[in-house]
């Protein structure tokens, strides 16, 4: 089979395959070498593990699922798990799961035995658009979320659309939402995919997002520039995030509510029409994120965007859109204007 396309950036280039039923063939499209390790979700154990461990006669770990178990905590278990079961530096990572699994147990593989190979299996929407491409992995801390965390790209990417059939609504929109952040900074057309629902082809999408974050981790591994396009409604996400410590929001539906708060502040500043903002809004509440809780604290939510880890010494970094397409990332934003987002989606 030949990949959809091959990632090369300047440490490493992998393969991303994408198409159906990959999961009982993962053993074609991986390296050889060493032995092979499984890590998924106890969750996810019988539906997915079980079919790809079988192709590779890997043996099999499992760790728990959710934000909450996104931890150094966590990544130290995998650890455990690998000497226990005999890995040694010439073993294989194969993680298949959703962004927090890939995430976690990916950031464990990074610093086993300094690094063993990694292959990335992602099972949700949000995962296969984002987060198991550009070899960025990271666990949560108390004061900020991906605040710990390695660059190491995977040897290979398998991305089996079948998975996605089965995946509960919230979690399918909640890669939704994703797929429309890499529609807004860098693919008109694949914004326009996901503007009248409820119809989408999700292979459709899932392609088109995938181009979207390749071409721009190609052009920037490490965060310096370029890729920082791709944290568009991510820093009062994350705060969103921490100050519900992780929980009732999924990661797609606080970024929903991020871009809304940064295109406030992109209008406030001029960089952007008002009825450009005004159409990303109305796409992102036709999609009806989970509303934000009653009474979310609005100071917890700026305090962890001070924590955020593409800040700068005292700048505050940030992406606003100019036009659906076309985002800038500006290093001047003030702590003004962030309170002035947050109260703006509030």
């Amino acid at each position: 089979m030949q990949p959809f396309l091959t990632i090369r950036q300047a440490t490493a280039s992998y393969p991303v395959y994408v198409g159906r039923n990959l999961l009982a063939d993962v053993a074609s499209l991986v390296p050889s070498r060493g032995r092979r390790f499984v890590i998924t979700s106890t969750a996810l154990r019988k539906r997915f593990g079980e079919l790809v461990v079988a192709s590779l006669d890997a043996d099999l770990i499992t760790i728990e699922e959710g934000e909450a178990h996104k931890t150094l905590d966590t990544a130290s278990d995998v650890v455990t798990q690998l000497l226990v079961h005999g890995a040694k530096r010439d073993s294989m990572a194969v993680v298949v799961g959703g962004g927090m699994i890939g995430d976690t147990a990916g950031f464990a593989a990074s610093i086993f035995l300094r690094g063993i190979d990694l292959v990335h299996v992602p099972t949700t929407l949000l995962a296969q658009v984002d987060s198991s491409l550009g070899g960025k992995l990271a666990v949560n801390h108390s004061k900020g979320k991906n605040l710990i965390g390695s660059f190491y790209p995977p040897r290979v990417v398998i991305s089996d659309l079948t998975t996605l059939d089965s995946l509960p609504r919230r979690e399918l929109l909640s890669g939704l939402f994703e797929a429309l952040k890499g529609g807004v900074i860098g693919d008109a057309s694949l914004f326009e995919l996901l503007e009248t629902p409820p119809d989408f082809d999700v292979d459709d999408v899932v392609r088109k997002a995938i181009r979207v974050k390749a071409e721009i981790v190609s052009a920037d591994e490490k965060e310096a520039d370029l890729r920082r396009l791709l944290n568009y409604g991510h820093t009062i996400a994350h705060g969103i995030e921490a100050a519900l410590d992780y929980r009732d929001l999924t990661h797609g539906e606080a970024v929903a509510w991020g871009m809304i708060g940064a295109n406030a502040i992109a209008v406030r500043r001029g960089l952007v029409e008002r009825d450009v903002a005004a159409r990303i809004e109305q796409v992102i509440r036709r999609w009806n994120p989970t509303p934000l809780p009653d009474g979310i604290d609005r100071d917890a939510i700026l305090a962890a965007t001070e924590h955020d880890k593409k800040n700068a010494g005292s700048q505050r970094v940030m992406v606003f859109p100019r036009t659906i397409g076309r985002c800038e990332v500006f290093t001047d934003v003030t702590e003004d204007e962030i309170a002035y987002g947050v109260e703006a989606l509030l």
